[in-house]
């Protein structure tokens, strides 16, 4: 298994040297390139909105000035496909979604100028509700492919595959059929945007295993699949509580379905390139527009029939490519529009809030998520991710962006009753992101921060009082935990506010899964951040600290904590 990057400019003239040697090999022979992006999450031009900044290390554009070189590198035998993930992750996409509607979508009408051949139905696809989803498959030039989603009694909701031709030597044609799935996950993630509309997201392998025959049937000489499911991770979520199938299976599909030549996945946010399973090539590209995927298939004529009898993988970075100026100008509309809403100050404040430590300390700007959620619904706990580290309010105006980084996610407010011991288990789950100290107070080789447990899967608790003791193996760290000077026992009851994801298990927080709903009105968090701000703001007060912060946490024993910030200081 290994990963490499081209440098730019070394691509094309390596596809073109192979161009030239498989035409001094005959006719009978010749390169199939497939090009793939996945998770691009509306980056689709160098921009950050959140920093109000230019960033040419994620961009769409630029992806689109490398599909052009491949073209022109290798002439009619290129394919253009995405594994999903597209309509939400950003301001843009939120706009698009729900600010500013455009003819097309900008997402999709950036794809269209690309002319991208298909792409896979993402999970975050469902997250502004299967209308928006299907408003977007309608507008596009391709297909979104989605293989293992059905709506109603059993009708696809989406197209399961397609076949796609390229001229080959000779005369005649290739063609490449192309398949898509996507993680059962959105059962959880997304169920009631998926209940509303009567969509079921079922188990991708057997999905996948009836579209590879049905595609071969049809004369399909290669097969491609695009699977929004991550290489082999553990699910996110409790299959057994849940009864969904697994989360993360493009290894299996590579092992387990024959007839597969490319399987290109996303889901994941990591990048893997030329790697080989059962003769399958395996590849996934970096989120965000970051690299594009290039997997160049030789395939030979034999006996008339076409077949694949070579595989490569390789990767271009985006950074340092120009921007297709096509594709800037079909999401301009756009772009102005979330500069717009972005920047609008909201108010102010004259302290700087950080996030930096928000995952080792009780930080201030944590607590204002977790009031204003507790304040809106009325609960007597509430729990929130730290999301990331990276957000703050400097002293002066506090912009749309500014929250908007501070909570990323389109998630909506909920409340669930739970018993304390649910609320311990809570906790228990949250402190995994930590590993344990040794018997002496030291930490492992690997660190205390343990990266295989995202940091978006940290949550902090308001409303209680505890400690997390990380000289404690993990499932028993919670020492002190107490509401109002009062110990709580197994059997105590209160109300918790949460997100949707968080409410429904999402995150492996298996313990709330089924807990009773005793509030959901549709209300976005995100949305209640900027309506407290605004609403301080127009009356001329400035957001203080003082006035949601309350230290209710933290992390024992002090050495511990001295590690933590090492470790982040050090980018672990």
């Amino acid at each position: 298994m290994k990963a490499t990057k081209t440098p730019r400019g070394v691509l094309v003239a390596m596809l073109l040297a192979g161009s030239t040697s498989a035409a001094a090999q005959g006719s009978d022979r010749f390169n199939l390139v497939v090009a793939a992006t996945t998770d691009v999450h509306g980056r689709l031009r160098g921009w950050d909105y959140y920093a109000n900044a230019a960033d040419p290390t994620h961009s769409l554009a630029s992806a689109a000035t490398i599909v052009d070189s491949v073209r022109r590198a290798n002439p009619g035998h290129v394919v253009l496909v995405d594994a999903g993930d597209l309509l939400q992750g950003n301001p843009l996409d939120f706009v698009a979604a729900r600010v500013r509607e455009t003819p097309v979508h900008p997402v999709v009408a950036a794809m269209n100028v690309m002319q991208y051949d298909a792409a896979a139905v993402g999970n975050h696809e469902f997250n502004y509700g299967v209308p928006v989803l299907r408003r977007a498959i309608a507008q596009a030039s391709f297909p979104f492919l989605a293989a293992n989603v059905q709506v109603g009694l059993g009708k696809p909701f989406a197209s399961p595959s397609t076949i796609v031709t390229r001229p080959a030597p000779r005369g005649g044609t290739v063609r490449v059929g192309i398949i898509g799935g996507t993680t059962p996950g959105s059962m959880v993630w997304d169920v009631e945007n998926l209940r509303a509309a009567r969509v079921t997201v079922g188990d991708i392998v057997p999905a996948v295993r009836a579209a590879v025959a049905d595609v071969k049937k049809r004369g399909a000489d290669v097969v491609v699949v695009l699977l929004h499911s991550g290489f082999d991770e553990p699910a996110s979520y409790d299959t057994v509580a849940t009864g969904l199938p697994s989360e993360n299976v493009a290894a299996r599909v590579a092992r387990e379905v024959n007839g597969i030549d490319l399987v290109v996945f996303g889901h994941s946010h990591r990048q893997l390139i030329d790697t080989l399973i059962n003769n399958t090539l395996v590849i996934q590209p970096r989120n965000w527009a970051t690299t594009v995927g290039v997997a160049t298939l030789g395939l030979d004529r034999v006996k008339g029939a076409w077949h694949v009898t070579s595989r490569k993988g390789s990767s271009v970075t985006v950074a340092g490519h120009a921007e297709a100026p096509s594709v800037l100008a079909a999401i301009s509309t756009t772009h102005a529009a979330t500069l717009a809403w972005a920047n609008a100050p909201v108010g102010r404040t004259a302290v700087a809030w950080r996030s930096d430590s928000a995952r080792v300390a009780d930080m201030p700007i944590t607590d204002l998520v977790n009031e204003v959620m507790r304040r809106a619904s009325g609960a007597r706990l509430s729990a929130t991710a730290a999301f990331t580290l990276d957000a703050a309010f400097e002293p002066g105006p506090i912009t749309i962006a500014m929250i908007s980084k501070l909570y990323p996610y389109d998630n909506t407010l909920r409340v669930v009753k739970v018993s304390g011991a649910q609320v311990r288990a809570f906790l228990e789950h949250s402190a995994r992101y930590y590993r344990s100290l040794d018997a002496d107070g030291r930490a492992s080789a690997s660190g205390l921060i343990d990266n295989s447990v995202p940091g978006y899967n940290f949550d902090v608790l308001a409303g209680a009082d505890y400690v997390i003791d990380v000289s404690k193996p993990i499932g028993s760290r919670i020492t002190t935990l107490a509401i109002d000077g009062r110990a709580v026992q197994s059997t105590d009851t209160f109300t918790l506010a949460l997100n949707n994801y968080r409410a429904g298990g999402g995150g492996g927080y298996a313990m709330l899964s089924g807990a009773p709903v005793v509030f959901d009105k549709d209300v976005d968090v995100r949305q209640l951040l900027i309506d407290e701000v605004k609403r301080l703001g127009d009356s001329g007060v400035l957001l203080d600290p003082a006035k949601y912060a309350r230290r209710n946490w933290h992390i024992e024993p002090s050495a511990a904590v001295d590690i933590i910030y090492r470790e982040q200081q050090r980018g672990r």
